[in-house]
């Protein structure tokens, strides 16, 4: 009796795991990234203390120093982990106070319209968003699909760069990135 009992609660867990690998898939993903791009970048937009204090606050933890000087190219900044169950995700900060989330698999076409409807969704009175840069690169792993807006106060040359890069590669070492960061336009 007890054998059954020990089976059933072995089988019920195998069921409940299975049903959260499948809602750990890519849509999931693409739903983790940009909910980390909308609570950390999208608050920080720009300054580098904002992002360490909301880093702290989400219990971000500090990438080891090896790779974190990999991902910053031997540049200044912070790189944390923000990987969770849904899988492994990246949140950067760099000297230039940007921010960025990487996600390394993601649903491509969902982070877009995501990434979409977060940036158009900001349009109003007084605020021009231009679309600067729209395109497909050819990149180690495949290939990359590149949107980016500059968001500024109408008449201003200082506002935002805001810019998601995905593929739908998986040999992409990393599928979807979502950067934020202050800029002029040209």
């Amino acid at each position: 009796m007890r054998f059954v009992f020990v089976l059933a609660l072995v089988l019920m867990f195998s069921i409940c795991a299975a049903a959260q690998n499948r809602a750990a898939g890519p849509v999931a993903q693409s739903n983790a990234a940009t909910q980390l791009f909308a609570d950390l970048c999208i608050p920080a937009a720009g300054n580098s203390a904002k992002l360490n204090e909301l880093a702290e606050r989400y219990k971000l933890r500090t990438v080891d120093a090896s790779f974190s000087q990999k991902i910053l190219k031997g540049g200044p900044g912070t790189v944390w982990s923000a990987s969770n169950s849904l899988g492994e995700f990246l949140v950067i900060s760099q000297a230039n106070n940007s921010c960025s989330v990487w996600a390394r698999r993601a649903d491509a076409e969902t982070s877009i319209q995501q990434f979409k409807r977060i940036i158009t969704g900001a349009e109003r009175p007084g605020l021009q968003l231009k679309v600067v840069d729209d395109r497909d690169i050819n990149g180690q792993g495949g290939t990359y699909h590149y949107l980016a807006y500059f968001l500024s106060k109408t008449g201003q040359t200082k506002g935002m760069y805001a810019s998601i890069g995905t593929s739908t590669s998986s040999a992409a070492e990393v599928q979807v990135r979502l950067r934020l960061l202050p800029a002029k336009s040209e």
